[in-house]
């Protein structure tokens, strides 16, 4: 059963690939490189948090879930992703779940 805490690392990390990928998307870098970058961010934050198993499950799915609610435009207030359209932040938030994803399949067990 996940914890509070645990819940606030799956979010952290969501948060983390969300915001690197819609920094890298809007500067035109979002390339092999920024992905390397997006990793290590979200990894020393794992890392730090003690390397919890299944966090980054948790969080591959809190993505999918943010890319349900922007499309519903129903996503959190404090998302702050000015300047770019709704089906791009979509697309961000869905690329973001799924490098989460594809991360936790190579480095974590869902719980």
């Amino acid at each position: 059963m996940a914890t509070t805490r645990d819940d606030d690392l799956a979010r952290a990390l969501a948060s983390r690939a969300f915001s690197r990928h819609v920094a890298f998307d809007a500067i035109g870098a979002l390339d092999a490189d920024a992905i390397g970058l997006i990793r290590e961010a979200v990894l020393q934050v794992w890392q730090d948090a003690g390397s919890p198993p299944g966090a980054v499950h948790r969080a591959a799915v809190l993505g999918a879930e943010l890319a349900r609610l922007i499309a519903e435009d129903q996503a959190p207030a404090d998302l702050e992703t000015a300047g770019i359209s709704r089906e791009r932040e979509i697309a961000l938030a869905e690329q973001a779940s799924a490098f989460l994803a594809a991360l936790a399949a190579e480095i974590d067990a869902p719980r």
